[in-house]
Formats: C-alpha cells, sequence, structure tokens
C-alpha cells in the first residue's frame, strides 16, 4: 500500500515537474515570438514612417515640378511676344520665389547697355557669401546665364527645404536658366540688328548726302560750262573760235557723260536709284540721237543711220532719259571704236518690247575680252598705250540700266570685223488717241516776251547764262539770290512763272516754295536742281513746285519747261 502510494506520489510529481518544464518552455516560446512580434511591428512603423515621409517628398517635389512648368510655359510665351525689359524681369523673380521650395532668388544679367535694360539686379536675395557655378552651400544654388560660351549674368535660390533632394531641383532650375539664356540671347540678337540697321541708314543717309553733294558741285559747274559754250556758239565768231568753243562743248558733253555715269553707278550699286516713267514720242528719242551722233560719224568720215520698224508704235511709256542714256552709251562706243565702214541702229516692237540692235565695222573685240567687258572699270586695253579713253563704266551701266528696266543685253563680235549689240526692254506702248497728253516742244508754238519771269539762284555764273537764254527768248528776268530775296520780289510784283534753285545760302528753295504758296502765289514754280534721285525730285513736288529743270541745262530745255507752263 505505502509502495503504491509513494510510487503514484512520485509519477505525480515527475508529471507536475513536466508541466512545470512545459509551461517554462511554453513561456520561453511565447517570449520569444513576443519579442519577434514587438521586432516586426517596430520595423514595420519605421516603414510606414518612411512611406509616409517620401509621400510627403514627393508631393512636395510634384508640386515644385508643376510650379516650374508652368513658370516655364507663361514666361516662354511672355518672352517671344514681348522685349525684355526690368518690369517682365522682376515679375520673373517674384514668381520664382512663389514656389513650394524656393524661398529668394537672386538674377544678374550683365551687359545690360546690350539688352536696353536699365537695371543689372533682380530678387531679393543677399549673395554675400561667393559661390560656385552649380554647386551647393547651406540651400544656396547658382547657375551661370552662358550664351556662346560668354557669360551674360548668374541665377542664385535659397530653397526653403534643403532634405529635399538637390540634384532635382537643380535638374529643374537648369531649365529655368535656359529660359533666360533664350531670351537674352534673342534680346541680344534683336538689339544687335537694330544697331545694325542703324549703322546702315545713317551709312545710306551719308551715302545719300554725298551723292547729293557730289551731283550739285559738279553738275553746278558743269550748267556754267555748258551754257557758256552754247551762248558762244551762238555769237558772231571766227573759224578759229568756232573751233574752239566746239571744242569746248565737246569736252563738257563727255565731262558730262563721264559725271553721269559715275553718279549713276554710285546710286545703282547704293540701292538708291530709281526709274522715272514717263510718255514720250519715239521719233524725239531718235531725233536726239541722230543730232548727237550724226556730226561725230560725218567727221569720221561713218555712215550712221538709225531704222525704226514700221510695227515700232508712235509712242511708248518708259523712262526717256535711261533708255537714251543707254543708247548714247552704245552708239558712242561704237562710232568711238570704228575708224571706217558703219554704225547700224535698228529699233523693233515685239512682244510688249522694244527690240534694239547697235551694229558697227569697228576693231571688234576678241572672245577672253567679251566676258568680263560689262564689269565696271574694265576695258579691253588698259594699258598706257591704248588708243581709247574712257572711264570702263559705259557697258557696265547700259546692262544694269536694262537689267533695272527688266530687260537684257547681248553682244556678238569678231576681232577686226565689228560687233553687234543687241537686246530687249520691255516697256509699254501709248495708243495714237493719247498722243495729245505728251508734251513736245514741237507742238508748242509761241512764247510770249511779255512773261514776268523770276531766277532765283545763288550762283552768279547760273544766273547769267539763264538771263541770257531767256533774253533769246525776248524775256528780260528779274533776278534773286536767295529764298528771302524771292519772297521780297514776289511780294512787289505777280510773276508769271518762277524758277527756283533748291540749295541756296539763308533761305533755299524749298522753304521759299512752302512761304510763296502760303502767300498765294498759284503761278507755276519750276525747280532748278542738280539732284536726279526720284527722293530729290520728290522732295520739289512736296514742298509745292510744279516741275523740274535739272541742271544742268540747255536753251532748248528752258524752253520746253516755258512752252509747258506759260503757253
Amino acid at each position: 500500500m505505502t509502495n503504491e502510494y509513494l510510487s503514484a506520489n512520485t509519477a505525480l510529481l515527475r508529471k507536475i515537474e513536466r508541466e512545470i518544464a512545459s509551461r517554462k518552455q511554453a513561456e520561453a516560446l511565447l517570449e520569444q515570438k513576443s519579442l519577434a512580434l514587438f521586432e516586426a511591428n517596430q520595423k514595420l512603423e519605421l516603414a510606414v514612417a518612411q512611406l509616409e515621409k517620401s509621400s510627403a517628398e514627393n508631393l512636395i517635389k510634384l508640386e515644385f515640378q508643376q510650379q516650374v512648368d508652368a513658370l516655364l510655359i507663361h514666361f516662354g510665351r511672355v518672352f517671344l511676344r514681348k522685349n525684355l525689359d526690368d518690369i517682365i524681369l522682376d515679375n520673373f523673380t517674384q514668381k520664382l520665389t512663389e514656389n513650394t521650395l524656393i524661398e529668394q532668388c537672386r538674377l544678374v544679367v550683365l551687359q545690360h547697355h546690350d539688352l536696353g535694360l536699365a537695371n543689372q539686379q533682380y530678387g531679393q536675395l543677399n549673395a554675400n557669401v561667393d559661390l560656385k557655378d552649380g554647386e551647393w552651400l547651406n540651400g544656396e544654388l547658382q547657375l551661370p546665364l552662358t550664351i556662346h560660351n560668354e557669360r551674360y549674368g548668374s541665377l542664385r535660390i535659397l530653397v526653403r527645404n534643403q532634405d529635399i533632394d538637390q540634384a532635382f531641383i537643380k535638374r529643374s532650375i537648369v531649365l529655368v536658366t535656359e529660359l533666360l539664356c533664350g531670351a537674352i540671347s534673342r534680346q541680344h540678337t534683336i538689339y544687335r540688328n537694330i544697331e545694325s540697321r542703324k549703322i546702315a541708314e545713317q551709312s545710306e543717309r551719308s551715302t545719300r548726302d554725298f551723292l547729293a553733294m557730289i551731283n550739285h558741285e559738279l553738275r553746278t559747274p558743269l550748267n556754267g560750262l555748258l551754257g557758256t559754250s552754247e551762248l558762244l556758239s551762238e555769237t558772231a565768231l571766227n573759224h578759229q573760235q568756232t573751233m574752239l568753243v566746239n571744242n569746248l562743248s565737246q569736252s563738257g558733253e563727255l565731262l558730262r557723260t563721264i559725271i553721269n555715269d559715275l553718279l549713276d553707278f554710285s546710286k545703282i550699286n547704293s540701292g538708291m536709284f530709281e526709274l522715272i516713267p514717263s510718255q514720250f514720242e519715239v521719233r524725239s528719242l531718235i531725233s536726239t540721237l541722230e543730232s548727237i551722233f550724226e556730226h561725230k560719224a560725218q567727221e569720221k568720215g561713218l555712215l550712221f543711220d538709225i531704222t525704226a520698224k514700221d510695227n515700232l508704235p508712235n509712242a511708248i511709256d518708259g523712262d526717256l532719259e535711261r533708255i537714251t542714256q543707254v543708247f548714247v552709251n552704245l552708239i558712242g562706243n561704237a562710232i568711238k571704236f570704228t575708224d571706217k565702214g558703219s554704225v547700224l541702229v535698228t529699233l523693233d516692237w515685239e512682244n510688249d518690247q522694244l527690240s534694239f540692235s547697235v551694229q558697227d565695222t569697228g576693231i571688234g573685240i576678241n572672245e577672253n575680252s567679251q566676258e568680263k567687258l560689262f564689269q565696271p572699270f574694265t576695258q579691253v586695253d588698259r594699258s598706257s598705250k591704248r588708243a581709247y579713253e574712257g572711264t570702263g563704266l559705259g557697258l557696265a551701266i547700259c546692262q544694269q540700266l536694262i537689267q533695272l528696266m527688266g530687260g537684257q543685253l547681248s553682244l556678238q563680235s569678231q576681232e577686226g570685223i565689228g560687233t553687234q549689240f543687241y537686246g530687249t526692254i520691255p516697256l509699254k506702248s501709248v495708243g495714237d488717241d493719247c498722243l495729245h497728253l505728251i508734251d513736245t516742244p514741237k507742238k508748242m508754238i509761241h512764247i510770249s516776251s511779255e512773261l514776268a519771269i523770276l531766277v532765283v539762284d545763288d550762283i552768279l555764273l547760273n544766273q547769267v547764262i539763264i538771263k541770257e537764254m531767256l533774253n533769246k527768248l525776248g524775256i528780260v528776268a528779274d533776278i534773286a539770290a536767295n529764298g528771302i530775296e524771292a519772297l521780297t520780289s514776289a511780294e512787289k510784283r505777280n510773276y508769271d512763272l518762277i524758277f527756283m534753285d533748291c540749295r541756296m545760302p539763308e533761305m533755299d528753295g524749298f522753304e521759299a516754295t512752302v512761304e510763296l504758296r502760303k502767300l498765294k502765289f498759284d503761278n507755276p514754280i519750276i525747280a532748278l536742281t542738280a539732284g536726279t534721285t526720284l527722293e530729290e525730285r520728290k522732295k520739289c513736288i512736296e514742298c509745292g513746285m510744279n516741275d523740274i529743270l535739272t541742271k544742268p541745262y540747255t536753251s532748248e530745255d528752258l524752253k520746253s519747261v516755258l512752252l509747258k507752263w506759260t503757253s
């Protein structure tokens, strides 16, 4: 009994020990699991915190990027529509600091004298510490504004949150600086073009003024020379005196041709040459050419003939002066380089074009020289022993004039046999029913010697010449030396016509004409001018003048004007 009790008690104790050991083991396992669960929970909380932090940063970055994109779009349009100015750049820096991450900024624009800016710095950031371009320091970043390897300034920012990815911020600010560089480059180009245009306009004005001055200074004494020789030729002269006067006239005409060529060449190459079309009769062109060259051809024993085909219209619309100039150069060269034989001119009309040919039996031109014949200042023989003088401009100007009129000029030549220049000039034919509108001296019949004429010119020689030309028509003209004297004379006498020089001291012809029109002087005022550009002619008409008599003028030119305005 006792043994059984002891045995049972021992078994119970063992069971209890096992249960205690099992419980301890379970408690240890529970403690281990609890610790693992705690650690896992800690990791989860950390992960959640990191996730929340990352999400907040991404939201900030997203908002920052959206604001930068909006800035780029808005000011990209502004920079394209408007030129940079201080107000736009102030607004730019203000908008930039309204960004979530940018607390302050500072924009520096160098070389503002090239950009039209009054200021050089924009924004509120105090940049007391030097920064290297592209490097961060205490939340500040500075990026350069560089265009074609030239520094135009810098953009410096201070960020509010230094924990945000700085590389990400820098990439966005680089886009901002690129936008600024594009705007500055465009502005610089605009101002550079403006400056270049100002220089070009100043150069053009200087060229115009120079040509106007040269026109006046060369043509004015030439007017005296040719006018004097013409007046002398109509006086009683012995044979020797006649020969000397003829030499004087021919030299003057040659000088006029050279001056015209040089001035026209300058105007064409400076883009200031303009055609002045008018209606004229073809026979007047032919008569002019015959009067110029018949005597010269006879002196050399040459046959000179101008043939007008039957289909040539009676009158055409074009720049008579320039068409005449072309034929004068072509025919003059043909006669100059032809010692025997003939110079034949043919005029025809094909497809609304004046077709022409100038053929001579002169020295001819070899093929190598033909290629450079139309180049300015070029002659076949440029040696000091050459037999023919000239500037080498005539043919170059002929080609340029014809091209300006829309035509073309070509040549065929064989050395020792002769040369033929031929070409076309597009022109408008004038119907016979419009011929009565064309003023020609032959249709006018009478000039009254009772006309009251005032001549206003400051140069004594010109006064003498025009007064003598008028005396030949039985007209005694009054003389005034400047615009002030002209006004005084016009108040004392009612003149039928006034010849008004344009360039005079004290009061020029333009101002005098304006004042005369204010005084209700309604009769014709004719400009006496050496100016040949369309701009100068327009100025004459705009100030109130009725017509223009270009220096140097002849008695026939003077007579034509009087017939036109007083008959």
